[in-house]
């Protein structure tokens, strides 16, 4: 008999997006550590933490089966700028061995104790041929001539390395799911990951990729622990699609707004006049659109050591095929989705989606991509009092390409909002187009961490806004809670602005009567723009007031959806950031073009009530410097100017943040 140090097991919990709670399968009674062998258990939770499947369930999510690849003695240091790691000669422990579940079979080996067996398969030529190791080389799992045999810890080790991977056994077997183990150190980080091969007739969304485990030498006797030797190995499985809805709202008041069409174009990032096809029964939207129903290729990579993410696995596709558009709409004969004659919601909280349900729509993730998301939609409003309609083409909108990057197992939601303005047009494109269009609501769901929310008021330029609070993202029925920081971006002609104090400032909003004048876009583009000419007395019946709000500061980052940090630009300010406080109503403006103004030739007033009545007062004829009663109260014989009418209205972008 062995010595008892070579029997102590270790239980792999695999757990679907790095959730940190543990929900056992089977029975976790204390094993005699003179019995135990590497053995293999997981807990599989889908998208989002309330939703876990566990025992049987669980293992069919993987079709009951994994591989997995682990090595002993594999350094996972960082040497050099680059990322490379400096390997040791790798120990080869597991060679791509299958791990299989059987239902009530825990506890009927040594090497089994929750039901996961991998001593004594084999497999067939065709499997075999279709799960390699070494680099390009022909290594299947298949050079076993004997079974797969049982492992065991080796205190003489410093480490132990384990990655893993799973796709359906038909797939592999008919050659639609081809996997190849890297295992050269031949990229910037320290890749060690997969090549995965899919056909057109392979099921994407039953490959699971779990992130690299690391477990370094312990003294550990506890079979229980985690991630230590002797103890449970703990890996985190991701399924390997994204998944993303969209819906709309709209807060025009008084008005119900009803989708026409969307159009698109054939081009991955077209020009917004290009964007010409009509699509009728469907959300369209131009977007490098990665299709599940395509072939493609697939690297899986880990990151640089030190990254702070270093075993979290990153996905680069190539080989597919498709349209360049997303094309997202369901097929209920009542048309209620987001398609042409839907009539939209009024609320965030219960928006109009594509699919009745809100179901998702499975992609391949896009974690490289550096497209904009380019949206023209044309809608009907039509006036609840009267039914005068009025017909809005051409409205257009752009968000980042930054937050177009899916990753495996996200949720992305993108809301569009439609508020009283718009960027179409309501007569033809040789007339006027309006100032503030749609305004855009994007929440991303993310798998580990629960809701991460942007909310973009887009038109060309266009404002997108993110808030973290408690080193969280923020999500609520507002826009976002007290004591938020939120970092706000510009889309200005395809491109992200630099942003400073001489073209984005941050108002304070309030209203004296919210019935007849709401804090909307349009009544704060009013107060800014036409308000300057406005007498004392007209400027009180128009009852919106706009004062200097909190202090923002200028940055190159923002926080990412993963917990990491999305740089915008190595060296210039792309990002606005301030706080919240309660009670807030908020407008971000950005300048693109400075309105302009007729200027009277220049007054003086006997009283500093004239002064008072005659509303905003500059001290020259350029109008940079706004008059105040205390200076008024130092000259009072001097000429001041007023803003008489607005020549041009300028080019703004303007988003309203609700603060509760």
């Amino acid at each position: 008999m062995k010595k008892k140090n070579l029997f102590i097991a270790a239980t792999a919990i695999f757990a679907l997006a790095s959730c940190a709670e543990s929900d056992f399968i089977g029975d976790q009674e204390a094993l005699n550590a003179g019995n135990g062998a590497i053995s293999f258990n997981y807990n599989l939770q889908n998208g989002t933490r309330a939703d876990n499947n566990t025992g049987a369930t669980a293992a069919a999510a993987l079709g009951n089966q994994f591989i997995v690849y682990g090595e002993k003695n594999e350094a996972q240091t960082n040497s050099g700028a680059d990322g490379k790691a400096a390997a040791t000669a790798a120990n080869l422990v597991f060679n791509n061995y299958q791990v299989n579940y059987t239902a009530n079979s825990a506890m009927t080996s040594t090497s089994n104790t929750e039901g996961w067996e991998y001593v004594g398969y084999t497999h067939s030529p065709s499997y075999r041929t279709n799960i390699t190791t070494k680099d390009g080389a022909s290594d299947p799992v298949g050079a076993y001539s004997t079974a797969q045999t049982i492992k065991y810890w080796d205190w003489g080790a410093s480490n132990y390395t384990f990655t893993a991977v799973s796709a359906q056994q038909s797939d592999i077997t008919a050659g639609y799911a081809q996997i190849q183990k890297l295992t050269s150190d031949n990229t910037d980080t320290y890749g060690k990951g997969y090549k995965i091969v899919l056909t057109a007739d392979a099921d994407p969304s039953k490959v699971y990729i779990a992130d690299r485990k690391v477990i370094t030498k312990s003294t550990n006797t506890d079979r229980r622990q985690d991630d230590a030797y002797g103890g449970n190995v703990t890996l985190s499985f991701r399924n390997l699609l994204s998944q993303i809805r969209v819906a709309m709202y709209e807060t025009v008041p008084g008005h119900t707004v009803k989708i026409n069409s969307f159009e698109y174009a054939t081009t991955s990032n077209p020009e917004f006049a290009a964007m010409s096809t009509e699509g009728t029964d469907k959300f369209y939207a131009n977007v490098p659109n990665v299709p599940t129903t395509s072939a493609a290729t697939l690297v899986v990579t880990y990151n640089k050591v030190g990254s702070g993410a270093e075993n979290t696995p990153t996905v680069a596709i190539s080989g597919t095929t498709g349209a360049n558009y997303i094309a997202l709409g369901g097929e209920d004969a009542a048309r209620t989705g987001l398609k042409a004659d839907a009539v939209l919601a009024t609320t965030i909280t219960t928006p109009t989606y594509n699919e009745t349900t809100g179901a998702f729509t499975s992609v391949y993730p896009q974690e490289a991509n550096t497209t904009n998301l380019k949206l023209k939609v044309n809608y009907t409003l039509t006036a609840g009092d009267t039914g005068e309609t009025i017909t809005v083409e051409d409205a257009t909108a752009e968000i980042p390409a930054a937050y177009l990057q899916w990753k495996p197992n996200f949720k992305y939601t993108y809301i569009f909002k439609i508020s009283d303005n718009t960027n179409g047009y309501t007569g033809g494109s040789s007339d006027p187009s309006g100032l503030y269009p749609i305004t855009f609501d994007a929440i991303e769901i993310v798998a580990e961490n629960g809701e991460a929310e942007y909310i973009t008021s887009i038109s060309e330029p266009s404002i997108t806004t993110i808030g973290v609070k408690d080193s969280k993202y923020s999500v609520g029925n507002t826009d976002y809670d007290p004591s938020t920081d939120v970092y706000a971006t510009v889309m200005d002609a395809s491109a992200l602005a630099t942003l400073s104090a001489s073209n984005f400032s941050i108002y304070d909003v309030t209203t004296s009567d919210a019935t007849n004048f709401p804090v909307t876009e349009a009544s704060v583009a009013e107060a800014l723009i036409e308000g300057p000419t406005w007498t004392a007395a007209q400027a009180a019946l128009k009852k919106i007031t706009c004062v200097a709000g909190p202090e923002l500061t200028f940055q190159k980052t923002v926080p990412a959806e993963d917990g990491k940090t999305k740089e915008l630009h190595a060296t210039e300010n792309k990002a606005a950031k301030f706080t919240t406080v309660t009670g807030k109503k908020y407008a971000i403006v950005y300048e693109k073009t400075a309105a302009t103004y007729s200027v009277d030739g220049g007054n003086t007033y006997a009283s500093s009530e004239d002064f008072a009545a005659a509303g905003t007062l500059y001290t020259t004829s350029e109008c940079t410097t706004v008059a105040t009663s205390a200076y008024y109260g130092e000259h009072t014989d001097a000429t001041y100017y007023k803003r008489t009418g607005v020549t041009n209205k300028g080019v703004y972008a303007i988003k309203i943040v609700t603060v509760e």
